[in-house]
């Protein structure tokens, strides 16, 4: 997280390290009425907007208060109500469901007598059939290098479905065994517009092909920030 230092034009709320925005939306999103909540950083980790999507059975100024005594509470976090928009939904509107994305072909090439690996990854979303999109990316022929081109090419596709282009980078990737069984482990990290970085963890247990099981752990690690990233359909 940003370093707890004091912004030019004077003190402002920030957040504090043990603190990440998913945990505070994640509170947030459990308040009654309300369906769910965005958190807006500036570059020094201040809390700058707070957007909360709520249902009609609380006051717009109910839901404020709740939220400004819920950050007081949990985590001594005083945001000024000023901060804090809500919009509120009529009827019984829902939450736009959780996207998700599904895998459709994963290929690799390995050619030992040029050490060159080269991997190929297609994703798709699961709302729409005619939403694909087709990643590539090269590597050296060792273990390593075929992990890190499989998660490359991956990367390539998912960025392709969100806002920002880049926003998923590769932190790390390796295989382990646990319990008798063997894991594959990835770390990605999140850039946001803001240039805030969070580090995000997959992983899944090998079963059959070890590409495929690569690919899964690092849609894994994606999976929890995706909905809020991703590129909605038709722009």
């Amino acid at each position: 997280m940003p370093n707890k230092t004091d912004p030019p034009g004077g003190k402002e709320t920030l957040i504090d390290a043990p603190v990440t925005i998913e945990e505070i939306e994640h509170l947030l999103g459990r308040l009654s009425g309300v369906l769910s909540a965005r958190l807006v950083i500036n570059d020094w980790g201040a809390i700058e907007e707070i957007h909360i999507l709520a249902s009609s059975q609380r006051a717009p100024k109910q839901v404020v208060r709740d939220v400004e005594s819920t950050l007081a509470a949990r985590w001594g976090l005083n945001v000024d109500h000023k901060k804090i928009s809500v919009a509120q939904l009529t009827g019984q509107a829902l939450p736009m469901p959780p996207l998700r994305v599904k895998l459709l072909n994963v290929q690799v090439t390995v050619d030992s007598r040029s050490g060159h690996t080269q991997a190929l990854v297609k994703l798709g979303r699961s709302d729409a059939d005619d939403d694909v999109h087709e990643g590539t990316a090269d590597g050296n022929a060792s273990r390593t290098g075929f992990l890190r081109s499989v998660v490359g090419a991956t990367l390539v596709s998912l960025n392709q479905m969100v806002e920002h282009p880049g926003l998923f980078a590769l932190d790390d990737v390796i295989t382990l065994t646990l319990s008798g069984r063997e894991l594959v482990v990835v770390t990605l990290i999140l850039y946001s517009p803001r240039r805030y970085e969070e580090c995000l963890v997959g992983a899944v247990a090998v079963k059959g092909d070890l590409a495929n099981s690569v690919v899964k752990a690092t849609l894994d690690a994606a999976n929890r920030r995706l909905p809020k990233v991703a590129r909605r359909l038709g722009n």
